[in-house]
């Protein structure tokens, strides 16, 4: 009986130290594993940063576009106001020169009355 305990035994003491070697080597799996999972992790948070950091580029690059865009829109609506301030301008100098040529003829009217009523005056006189 002896030696069938021994043989037991030592089957036990292999299945025993066959588990122990596929434990160990699980645990060197899991540890590439887990260390692969890590190193993928460290990449995509790699790559997240960097496309928000793209983004934040691209936004930035947007923001400038319409700042640019609504000061040339601005400018633009000053020039626009410029121009029709300018018309009107000169639409009431065209307006002033009408009036004072009208003055002038009016004037001049005047001014040959007088001549006749003189002229008359001294005829009667």
């Amino acid at each position: 009986m002896s030696n069938r305990l021994s043989e037991l035994k030592e089957k036990f003491q292999t299945q025993l130290d066959n588990a122990k070697v596929k434990v160990e080597e699980i645990k060197l799996s899991a540890n590439a594993t887990i260390t692969e999972a890590k190193a993928k992790a460290e990449s995509k948070i790699s790559e997240v940063k960097m496309t928000l950091a793209d983004a934040q580029v691209v936004v930035l690059a947007k923001k400038e576009a319409v700042d640019a865009s609504i000061k040339e829109f601005k400018a633009e609506q000053n020039i626009e106001r410029a121009k029709r301030k300018a018309e009107h301008a000169e639409e009431y100098a065209h307006a002033c020169i009408e009036m004072v040529n009208a003055a002038i003829i009016e004037a001049d009217y005047a001014i040959a009355e007088s001549i006749i009523a003189s002229v008359e005056a001294d005829a009667l006189s």
